[in-house]
């Protein structure tokens, strides 16, 4: 009898193992991961934000990769104002390979706008101009309190004489004007923007420049560098040559 009832009792407890092993029990269900939600996206970009220019709000609206892929860009960050937007935020590295919303700070205009590449961007330079725009929580590639320069005036027969080196900042449309006469040093009746592009101190793009004044040549003797003809000359009496800025 005794031999009889361990059997059974052995024979009841391996039938409850198999129950538990064979999930008889109540198991948990798992626990389900939260979902995040993506930012909706805003109305699209405008192309520029020229039209803006002066508002104190800033401004949220949605790029593409593709809208990001065409467009020229002025300057590091501020950006000209006239910049394509999206191409500029791909610049700022706030637009990949999905829509992405980004917002638009307006800022005053500056004296000069840096060329600069990043993430597959190449913007330009540029001088002077009326309004700037960068983005919300992207790092500006120049600094706002960057010191001020002026145009530079058309020629520099007024500032003959002067032991001071000069630096002043050419636009575009700066560098398409005047005559140049001589290389490497110029007549100081030259057009200092124009002769700038063909000594090689800055593109067709503008930027800044800095010069000094030297004494007039016997003679002047023209050439044809990086778009621009400049022309033979004789004497005259005042002559400025470009520096390079440290």
């Amino acid at each position: 009898m005794k031999r009889h009832s361990i059997i059974n009792f052995a024979a009841v407890g391996i039938s409850a193992v198999l129950l538990v092993a064979c999930g008889g029990g109540t198991a948990e269900e798992p626990a389900e991961e939260p979902v995040e939600e993506a930012e909706p996206l805003a109305d699209a970009c405008p192309d520029r934000v020229q039209d803006m220019r002066g508002s104190a709000e800033s401004f949220t609206c949605s790029c593409s990769t593709e809208t990001a892929q065409a467009g020229t860009v002025w300057g590091a960050g501020p950006y000209s104002d006239d910049s394509t937007v999206c191409r500029a935020a791909m610049h700022a590295g706030l637009v990949g390979d999905e829509p992405a919303n980004v917002t638009i700070n307006f800022l005053d205009g500056r004296d000069s706008y840096t060329a600069s590449e990043a993430n597959g961007v190449e913007t330009r330079n540029w001088g002077v101009w009326g309004g700037s725009l960068a983005f919300e929580g992207a790092p500006l590639g120049e600094p706002e309190d960057e010191a001020a320069t002026e145009a530079c005036p058309d020629n520099a027969r007024e500032l003959r004489g002067s032991e001071e080196l000069v630096k002043c900042s050419c636009t575009a449309e700066a560098t398409e004007g005047g005559t140049v006469w001589g290389s490497g040093i110029y007549t100081d009746d030259s057009g200092i923007c124009r002769a700038a592009v063909h000594a090689g101190v800055i593109s067709a793009d503008g930027g800044d420049v800095v010069f000094n004044i030297v004494d007039g040549q016997e003679s002047y003797s023209g050439s044809e560098a990086n778009g621009v003809e400049s022309r033979d000359y004789g004497s005259w009496s005042g002559s400025f040559e470009f520096e390079s800025e440290d």
